[in-house]
């Protein structure tokens, strides 16, 4: 008798704290990512909604700065658009997960964070705003 009073209060003590969690759970908003996308937390800053420049840099590259300072420009220009720059040396992981070999190397990202456009070396003007203009539409461009 005494052992089906024991599995009786185990089954209730498993329940309850199965209730407890699944309560905890309802409602709770958690971010989801498409698969591929970097996050804001993984880039250490907050991506545009549109599209975002990612530059992997070194302190040792000498056309990281012009590259910085034009991708910098063309992102201004957009407030949709931003341009995050990353020193490759201080993010080793992160530049190597993403196949970082020379720097610059540019990663264009979508409003979602997905990479829509690699650029190797240091780009052009032209070539930046290329693949920018490439950059499929996200989102709305609604504004309140």
């Amino acid at each position: 008798m005494l052992e089906r009073v024991l599995i009786v209060a185990a089954i209730l003590a498993v329940a309850s704290v199965a209730a407890v969690w699944w309560q905890r759970r309802q409602g709770v908003v958690r971010e989801v990512e498409r698969a591929g996308a970097l996050s804001s937390a993984t880039l250490g800053a907050q991506r545009g909604y549109h599209a975002t420049f990612v530059q992997f840099s070194t302190p040792m590259c000498a056309k990281c700065p012009p590259t910085a300072a034009l991708l910098g420009r063309i992102a201004a220009e957009d407030p949709r658009v931003e341009h995050i720059e990353i020193d490759a040396a201080e993010r080793l992981e992160l530049a190597r997960e993403l196949e970082i070999l020379r720097t610059p190397t540019i990663l264009l990202l979508d409003g979602d964070g997905v990479v829509v456009s690699r650029i190797s070396g240091a780009p052009t003007e032209g070539q930046a705003r290329e693949a920018l203009a490439a950059v499929p539409r996200t989102g709305t461009d609604y504004s309140i």
